[in-house]
């Protein structure tokens, strides 16, 4: 019987295994035609990385428009214009928008902030009026600021809607029976409001405080508050 030469035999796998790689290269592979059009990664697209939050339109707000949006109960009170919480330290012409007074005043005069429910509390000295101040997160967006001062033997508080960057007077036009001769406690937790009748600066004796007998509660509903039945 004829047998095949070794030189023969190694030429006869060589070939083999050439046209085996041949066929395998002929196919799609991982790195091929097949996956060439495919998508970028998804989390690539949406993860919005270096775009600040969008607006209602889908269109990345501008950096002034974040600006004009407070999140925290301390970025309120930042951007809380004067005219609702007078500080005594405040010299306008000096400070623009009382941003040093506000931040010295708290330092000095802060008792409670709790961040997590919208509450802040500070105290007094002199001429300068106390504060209690909390923010209800309104449906649309935005929030109402409910801010009270107390001072010798008198009282101001306010409601005030804020919005892009617009603060409106809205007691009013948000809360049932409003009047400036009430005293307006605000919740720490909750978003129920103590509403008090007060007492005349004249009284006598003199009280404490400026806050005479339990009226009603105010219920914070549907961006407003009614009177709790």
């Amino acid at each position: 019987m004829r047998t095949t030469s070794p030189i023969l035999t190694l030429l006869i796998v060589a070939l083999a295994a050439a046209a085996a790689c041949t066929g395998r290269a002929s196919g799609p592979t991982a790195s091929g035609p097949f996956n060439s059009s495919a998508s970028p990664d998804a989390s690539d697209r949406s993860s919005g990385a270096g775009v600040g939050p969008a607006a209602d339109d889908g269109v990345p707000a501008s950096s002034a428009e974040q600006a004009n949006q407070p999140k925290t109960v301390r970025d309120h009170f930042m951007a809380l214009p004067v005219k609702y919480f007078p500080l005594e330290g405040c010299e306008p012409a000096r400070d623009k928008g009382c941003q040093r007074a506000k931040a010295e005043y708290l330092k000095t005069f802060l008792e409670i902030e709790d961040t997590a429910n919208g509450y802040l509390k500070a105290g007094c000295d002199g001429g300068q009026s106390c504060l209690e101040m909390a923010i209800f997160k309104k449906p649309g967006g935005g929030y109402l600021v409910g801010v009270r001062g107390d001072f010798e033997m008198g009282s101001e508080a306010y409601f005030v809607d804020h919005d892009n960057g617009k603060w409106t007077d809205a007691g009013r036009s948000l809360v049932e029976g409003f009047s400036k001769q009430n005293y307006y406690v605000f919740p720490r937790k909750g978003t129920t409001v103590e509403v008090f009748e007060k007492l005349p600066e004249d009284t006598e004796p003199v009280p404490d405080s400026p806050k005479g007998k339990k009226l009603y509660d105010l219920e914070w509903k549907s961006g407003r508050f009614t009177k709790k039945k």
